[in-house]
């Protein structure tokens, strides 16, 4: 019995050292210090220590704030000199006598993010591992007004840094690739209507200025201006701010529903001069900015000076090079023109913003001299597509699908060097090169074909020769006849050259005839054709003899190889399924 009464007193004073101990570590939280020099610093009595705690309703739960247990002054004006954590708020709304927000309503975390139901610091501003909600310190926070004020038009006091990120949105053509609900339309990209809501700030920063951070194959290009601390951090504060979770619906928004500008003011009359605002990307007799091709593609004054982007090829001689359907097309819509194209889809332009972005290119009539060596020719019409060093990597090429072509192999240039001017006077279909017989004369295309073969022959042998085969026809003796049985070749066959492709092709040039074959990117500059490129497939130059010359013998100086083992009558139905496919496509 005596012993019984032992193990209980026992167990007593365990339990009332723990209790004892918890009261201590409770007593010693970082929040109680706080509230103890609050009231020091007031000069009143401490009257004990409070989780101060507000309840924030939103459409599914109440949020739990604690943040002012340790915050303990904010929305006292007496505390506006005290020291962090106990200072009161600096005013939300600038030059407002009395600012509308009440912290003792809305707390902290609507605005800042973090873990407003932690007490310790570090928990509480979400600097652990993993948390979706970071604290959002300083300008930042404006990414959270959005959460009450209808935010997509107009102008909230407070939110400048927020404006300015939608402002650059429109002016950087992110809307050319990105969705938001209510300002752009494009399918390019990812949507970023609840960017916000899924990603936290520092993730945005990181996207915007290292694309391939998070997704190494993304084909967002890694802009000049990204280096601009201050456009990336309101871009990223925008990009925050768009998310679907709101406190307020738009139409019960505390400043209320504004219909998004950019579908309100447009360019009404084309003019050279409101083409050139869109170019820059800059605002126009009251209609927003909504441009910005200057971020992409450069064009050269009259002096010859190059300025803007190096991501897109050079505007100087689009108009020229292209015409102004084809160019109103490209801007709507590049994959008209080239299938792979990563351009953004300007559908949203109306008719008098392409003829004011089309006058003001066809003000673009810079020239060379007529008399110019090859070299000044290559370096002034072709070197930011076919690079320094002819290998087909400019400064531009990284954005271009299919890559430009490498003139550094010599067995490329002597095999095809009969196709070279009608390429560069005529341009490829289904590609970025431009046809270029409005800008160039004969005699300066054939100084430019004569130095690139002279400039790719320089350190190679001059002893390679393309053999000369021609396209079999219906009737003709099968190549690989062996055993002489007197086999004859027969019309292609588009059933038969589907499943040769499947067993032949679709390592480099995919099940889907599309060129991103799972070994297409292992390979060597340039990658394989897209074989459902419809503007490339039918032009004249691209003829059935020149298709089969390409399968049987590869095509020299580049990754595909020679498929001599393949009967003439296997090629011709391959040639056959590549032909059927590219009409189901158009």
């Amino acid at each position: 019995m005596i012993k019984d009464y032992r193990t209980l007193l026992i167990l007593a004073f365990a339990g009332f050292v723990f209790f004892a101990m918890s009261m201590k570590k409770a007593l010693d939280q970082d929040y109680v210090k706080h509230q103890k020099a609050y009231y020091k610093a007031l000069g009143e009595e401490f009257p004990g220590a409070e989780i101060k705690q507000v309840n924030v309703k939103t459409p599914s739960v109440a949020m739990i704030d604690r943040c002012q247990s340790c915050h303990v002054g904010a929305s006292n004006p007496e505390a506006a000199g005290f020291d962090q954590p106990l200072t009161a708020h600096p005013s939300i709304v600038p030059g407002a006598e009395t600012d509308p927000h009440d912290f003792a309503k809305i707390g902290c975390a609507v605005c800042h993010d973090g873990n407003g139901r932690a007490l310790e610091e570090h928990d509480a501003h979400g600097e652990f591992h993993g948390w979706i909600k970071p604290m959002l310190v300083g300008q930042k926070a404006q990414a959270s007004c959005v959460r009450c004020h209808a935010m997509e038009s107009g102008h909230l006091a407070g939110a400048e840094l927020y404006e300015k990120g939608r402002e650059l949105f429109l002016e950087k053509a992110c809307w050319g690739c990105h969705t938001i609900a209510g300002i752009s339309s494009s399918s390019q990209a990812p949507e970023l209507t609840d960017a916000g809501g899924k990603f936290n700030y520092d993730y945005l920063v990181e996207s915007i200025v290292h694309p391939k951070a998070n997704d190494e194959n993304s084909k967002m290009p890694e802009f000049d201006w990204v280096h601009d601390e201050e456009t990336v951090m309101a871009l990223a504060t925008y990009l925050k701010g768009q998310q679907k979770a709101r406190l307020r619906s738009e139409d019960s928004a505390p400043i209320g529903y504004i219909k998004p500008k950019s579908d309100q003011v447009r360019i009404e009359k084309p003019s050279v001069a409101a083409g050139r605002a869109l170019f820059a990307g800059a605002p126009f007799e009251g209609a927003i900015a909504k441009g910005g091709c200057v971020n992409c593609h450069a064009f050269r004054n009259d002096d010859g000076q190059l300025s803007g982007g190096n991501i897109g090829p050079e505007l100087t001689w689009t108009m020229r090079n292209r015409g102004e359907e084809y160019v109103k097309e490209h801007i709507v819509n590049s994959r008209v023109h080239a299938p792979d194209s990563i351009m953004p889809t300007f559908k949203d332009y109306n008719e008098a913003e392409l003829d004011s972005l089309v006058a003001f290119l066809s003000t673009f009539d810079y020239k060379l001299d007529s008399a110019s060596e090859g070299q000044k020719l290559y370096d002034a019409y072709c070197v930011s597509c076919h690079g320094e060093d002819m290998d087909g990597q400019g400064i531009v090429s990284a954005m271009l699908d299919p890559y430009p072509r490498d003139f550094s192999k010599h067995q490329f240039v002597i095999s095809y060097e009969e196709r070279f001017k009608d390429s560069i006077l005529n341009g490829v279909g289904g590609t970025a090169m431009p046809a270029w017989k409005n800008v160039l004369g004969e005699k300066e295309v054939e100084t430019l074909v004569e130095f690139i073969k002279q400039k790719s022959l320089e350190q190679a042998p001059t002893n390679f020769k393309r053999m000369d085969v021609e396209l079999p026809k219906p009737g003709d003796a099968e190549r690989l006849d062996y055993k002489e049985k007197g086999t004859v070749i027969e019309a292609g066959d588009v059933a038969r050259g589907i499943k040769a492709f499947q067993a032949n092709c679709t390592s480099c040039h995919g099940k889907l005839a599309n060129g991103k074959g799972p070994s297409a990117y292992a390979l060597e500059h340039p990658l394989p054709r897209n074989l459902i490129n419809k503007e490339f497939l039918n032009q004249a130059s691209v003829s059935d003899e020149r298709l089969y010359q390409s399968i049987l013998l590869g095509v020299a100086g580049t990754p595909m190889p020679s498929h001599d083992f393949l009967k003439d009558q296997t090629i011709l139905d391959i040639i056959a399924f590549i032909r059927a496919n590219t009409e189901e496509a158009e």
